[in-house]
Order: structure tokens, then sequence, then C-alpha cells
């Protein structure tokens, strides 16, 4: 897997995403650096104060986990649902437990909060 800070618009340490409060607890908020297909995509998933980040990438077909802007499917507040082929995969690592991909992961992006701010780590 390729280093996610190679990638076109990966964002510098110390970057920040956004506020706690704008992921909502148990949620899905993504963040996004550049335009267009070479946009580097960000999906932050929250669980109280602890916030894990992925590339917005399915393991299964390298598109984007969520069909609308800003409209994540998470379900049972820890599991995040590809939206276009169905693939779940667990907040808490990123690894696929049911779908096209099963036993694949998402590529993590290392992430921090700090007064409430989510920085890239």
């Amino acid at each position: 897997m390729q280093e996610w800070r190679s990638w076109p618009h990966a964002p510098a340490a110390g970057t920040v995403l956004c506020a706690l409060d704008d992921i909502p607890d148990g949620g899905a908020k993504e963040a996004a650096f550049g335009e267009d297909w070479d946009s580097f995509r960000i999906v932050l998933l929250r669980s109280g104060r602890e916030v894990r980040a992925y590339r917005n990438r399915c393991a299964h077909v390298q598109i984007p986990m969520n069909y609308e802007p800003g409209i994540f499917h998470v379900l049972d507040g820890g599991l995040l649902m590809c939206a276009h082929h169905g693939a779940t995969y667990r907040f808490e690592d990123g690894f696929c437990v049911d779908g096209p991909c099963e036993g694949s992961r998402l590529q993590p992006v290392p992430v921090s909060v700090v007064n409430d701010a989510v920085l890239i780590g």
C-alpha cells in the first residue's frame, strides 16, 4: 500500500482538519484537500473524544465510501459501510468485516485531538 503522505494534496503534519464537535459522536465526517479525482480525502470517525482517520477510499474498488458529499453510512456507532458496494469496516482499525473486500483494511491516517481540534498527527 502506498504511503499516504506520498499522495497528491496530502496535508502536512499539524494541519487542523476540524473541531472535535464537527464530527458527530459515533459518526463520520470528511476532510478533503485538492479538487476532483486527485483530491486527498480523509474520513474521520469519532467515538467520544477518540478520533480515527482513514483515507476515504474503499479497499474494494478504490473509490470514496460516501455516495453524497458529507453523508456516510455508520452502523451501530462503530462500523462504517461503503455506500457503493456495502463493504463494512470497523472504526478502531479500518478492518473490513463484511462485503466484497472482507479481510482487507482502509489506509490509516494519523490524527490527534488537541484542545478540541483534530489535527494530522
